[in-house]
């Protein structure tokens, strides 16, 4: 009975534990208060302001002008007045800066440069302008100096303005007649005068917000709510919200703002964009009150019946004295499936045509109008809570559990490396279809696990065709490549290039097969650490540091043994788990599978192939040409898959190992670009179980596999993206490792024993893991969005001329050792050419390499006209 009784108290131990790791929290976005603004004048009351101007400047807030009803409501006789102070916020300590402003001015617009602030337009009691000026921050008198800047064509008020690289954009606004549809824009680099762009569609608008973020397709600007107000008639409030595409400079009426099905009117609101595919919109004024309000003024001023006059006013009064305030809510919008919803609701209101400004992953509000006519001096900082740390106590025990056995996996082959051979090749005791397993692995990685469902979510299968050239590329590695490698007995790929060259095409080879493993080691540490960062709350750099030493450790003791095994563990997690990831989505969405698949053709979802000649986009010609030689110098030259091929004792072996992740690579293909389109569904569907905290696009299946899968399941399949980035990993240590000591130790030491090389090469497995840390860390603080595309760019820029090589020495007789080292300069000269001074797309960088080391290279060899090297020929 007792041991019952302990039993049942350690399970409602484990599940109370696992429960409060896994509670959401109160709200998603935490806000604190900073000090309010001060009252003015020595005044024993801070009124604070509406329509403020300022932003951030490095440590220093600027808030400057506004206007508020100081000596009264205005519904009571208040008169409202205009101030030209300035504000600054430093160390938490708001004080009154010494500089004022030109004249006093509230309703600009302003954005925060390097430099400083710019305060775009506005108005006062007597005019609306089109002056533009600076506020910058002197750090040696500590107070504001201003500097005129190119004056708007029209004047302005009630705009909006945001900056994008080198533009200051001008959205909306109010002139001294009327409200319009204007779009302006200043180039910061001559900044000689402001351009008119194409105005806005549809209805002129004032009180709006504005945001910009990427979509599916490119960079857009997106204009949310405002009002069109008419002189003496009734304003004008639209509910639908507009898009303008950067590159394409198109304006796209987006359809209506939704909210379960009902429309929005949204006034005053402030944005931002957050996360990588989000806005979030803070507050707003609706049209309910407004329109009685607005409906009351209009009859008072034409009405001459003193008793309705008399009516009216107590209504407006009463609406007034007891109006509950503006919005609550916090609203999101997902730039992929286009779809909104409530993100937060706060426990007080949110002020209106307030300051507002991004502060690193704060967002800032000083200020504004809380309720018609009266100001608050609040200020307050909202910041998004990441939603993590709902991992529980069994997905984290799954997670360790899983990394021990890998770890025990690499100590356990430790007793079997008695040589460099094993060490290496693994000694001949690893079977071909392990080895295959193990390419096909390799190639998986967290690169394609992540990466490729978060480009097809956020676009469309445009890159199937990548993947499918690994498997139409086969024949020329089984027939071309293998046969060259095990005939020679090599120990490297590139062993081959001094065999049939010399030493420094050899050199050359290596070198640039190590410098990208480098950078490969760095993006797929870094892919997984973004996800559990995320999921669990732990830090990028301390998720990187684990990964990297446990994987150091295996590899550097248990050699390529311990490497491919752990590949065929993880390549068994990986694909039951996304098999199983398939069923799940289609089990939990509501939406038929017909309906499903007509509404993501709808959207373009399932585009595989752009058919237009553009070599800038990724059209199908791109992707095919480009993935055909990217594939060629990967299976073919990359020493990670031609250590695999080494492992097998014959060339028909070898080929299986080829063949196996040929076959497997069509079905996981389809696999993984599914669950990508299957997420839009999903997502689409229920658009708030996916947060604008997430900052990374790859990070999307992460999430919903922590979010959304069984306990245990997902903390299997996040160890499994562990797992997936450390033998990616591994295999680059041991490649490393083996290139290193059979293409540059042994050339310059030939007499040094076997056993001091096996030492050589663990230690040369530990340094590149070490260096490899170093990159994924740099590059955790770097703004990379999608590391698929950094993946592809990296192996271009390094690899293309390295597969021209291969193709000369195997397929060409007068291919000599000048002409091809010529070819090869001139190779990475054009590659450089092409990736600084043209807009040619980075996946198509494998092929020009390809194609021009292999053109210049013959091309020189027949100019030179010397000996042609030793041209080795294999006979079937």
């Amino acid at each position: 009975m007792n041991k019952t009784k302990k039993t049942a108290k350690l399970i409602l131990a484990i599940l109370f534990i696992t429960l409060s790791y896994s509670q959401e929290p109160n709200h998603k976005i935490v806000v604190t208060d900073l000090q309010s603004l001060p009252a003015e004048n020595n005044t024993a009351k801070s009124h604070g302001y509406a329509g403020m101007i300022g932003g951030q400047l490095g440590e220093v807030t600027i808030a400057a002008g506004g206007a508020n009803f100081p000596n009264g409501l205005p519904w009571k006789g208040g008169k409202k007045v205009w101030s030209d102070n300035i504000y600054i916020l430093e160390s938490n300590i708001w004080r009154l800066s010494k500089t004022k402003l030109p004249i006093p001015l509230a309703y600009s617009a302003s954005v925060a440069l390097e430099n400083g602030i710019l305060c775009i337009g506005g108005n006062n009691s007597t005019t609306t302008i089109n002056k533009v000026w600076l506020l910058t921050y002197n750090k040696n008198i500590k107070d504001v100096e201003i500097a005129e800047y190119p004056s708007l064509p029209e004047p302005l008020a009630f705009s909006a303005a945001i900056k994008d690289e080198d533009f200051v954009y001008v959205v909306g606004g109010k002139n001294a007649k009327a409200t319009t549809n204007s779009f302006y824009r200043l180039n910061l680099k001559d900044k000689q005068k402001w351009e008119k762009l194409s105005s806005f569609p549809g209805m002129p608008r004032a009180l709006h917000c504005i945001a910009i973020q990427e979509t599916s397709s490119n960079k857009k600007l997106f204009l949310i709510g405002g009002r069109n107000q008419i002189e003496g008639k009734k304003s004008q409030t639209p509910t639908n919200y507009l898009s303008y595409d950067l590159k394409e400079h198109i304006w796209n009426d987006e359809g209506n703002l939704t909210i379960n099905g009902a429309p929005r009117v949204l006034m005053g609101a402030s944005a931002e964009a957050k996360g990588s595919m989000h806005i979030t919109v803070y507050g707003g004024s609706d049209d309910l009150l407004f329109n009685e309000l607005e409906n009351i003024s209009l009859q008072l001023g034409v009405t001459t019946n003193d008793s309705i006059a008399k009516v009216l006013t107590n209504r407006r009064n009463e609406i007034l004295d007891n109006h509950p305030g503006f919005s609550k809510e916090v609203l999101a919008y997902n730039t992929i499936t286009n779809k909104w919803f409530v993100y937060d609701s706060l426990e007080t209101t949110l002020p209106v045509t307030a300051l507002a400004f991004k502060n690193n992953d704060d967002f800032v509000i000083v200020s504004g109008e809380v309720s018609p006519g009266i100001r608050t001096p609040k200020v307050h900082t909202f910041q998004t809570d990441n939603e993590s740390h709902t991992f529980g106590v069994v997905n984290y025990s799954v997670l360790v559990l899983y990394l021990l056995i890998s770890v025990l996996i690499g100590l356990y082959f430790a007793r079997k490396q008695k040589s460099t051979e094993d060490y290496f090749t693994g000694g001949g005791r690893i079977p071909w279809w392990a080895s295959g397993l193990s390419v096909f692995g390799t190639l998986l990685s967290a690169i394609t696990f992540m990466a490729i469902p978060a480009k097809s979510f956020t676009t469309d299968w445009s890159f199937f065709f990548l993947n499918i050239t690994a498997i139409l590329i086969t024949p020329v590695i089984a027939f071309i490549f293998i046969p060259f490698f095990n005939k020679l007995k090599i120990k490297t790929a590139y062993q081959y290039l001094e065999d049939r060259f010399n030493y420094t095409a050899r050199a050359f080879g290596s070198l640039s097969f190590i410098l990208f493993q480098l950078g490969r080691i760095g993006i797929v540490l870094l892919l997984p650490a973004l996800a559990i960062s995320i999921v669990t709350g732990i830090p990028v750099e301390a998720s990187i540091l684990i990964m990297g030493i446990l994987c150091i450790i295996y590899t550097a003791f248990g050699g390529i043994e311990a490497v491919i095994w752990t590949d065929v563990m993880q390549v068994i997690v990986l694909m039951g788990g996304s098999i199983l990831t398939v069923i799940w989505i289609l089990i939990h969405t509501e939406t038929s599978f017909d309906n499903m698949m007509s509404y993501a053709l709808e959207r373009n979802k399932f585009n595989v192939a752009n058919m237009e000649l553009n070599f800038t986009e990724s059209t199908f010609w791109v992707v095919f040409i480009g993935g055909l030689a990217s594939a060629m110098v990967t299976q073919g030259t990359d020493q990670t898959i031609v250590q695999r091929f080494l492992t097998s004792n014959n060339i028909k072996d070898s080929q299986k190992t080829l063949y196996t992740n040929a076959v497997l690579t069509l079905p996981a293909t389809i696999i993984f670009f599914g669950i990508g389109t299957l997420l839009f569904i999903f997502y689409s569907e229920m658009p708030a179980a996916l947060s604008p905290s997430i900052s990374n696009n790859d990070s999307i299946f992460p999430w919903y596999i922590v979010k959304e899968l069984p306990i245990g399941i997902s903390g299997l399949l996040v160890a499994g993206i562990f797992s997936a980035a450390m033998s990616s990993i591994s295999s680059s240590l041991n490649s490393v490792s083996t290139a290193y000591c059979n293409d540059f130790h042994v050339h310059f030491k030939p007499e040094l024993s076997d056993l001091k090389l096996l030492r050589i090469a663990r230690i040369a497995t530990i340094i590149t893991g070490l260096i490899g840390l170093l990159l994924a860390l740099w590059m955790a603080n770097s703004n990379i969005k999608s590391l698929w595309d950094q993946f592809y760019r990296f192996l271009g820029l390094f690899t293309g001329g390295l597969g021209g090589m291969f193709l000369l020495g195997m397929l060409t007789k007068k291919a000599n050792t000048t002409g091809t080292l010529l070819g090869l300069l001139f190779s990475a000269v054009l590659i450089w050419y092409i990736s600084v001074f043209t807009d040619i797309n980075f996946l198509m960088y494998s092929f020009f390499g390809v194609v021009s080391c292999f053109c210049f290279g013959y091309l020189f060899s027949l100019i030179i006209g010397s000996k042609p090297s030793n041209f080795i020929a294999i006979k079937k």
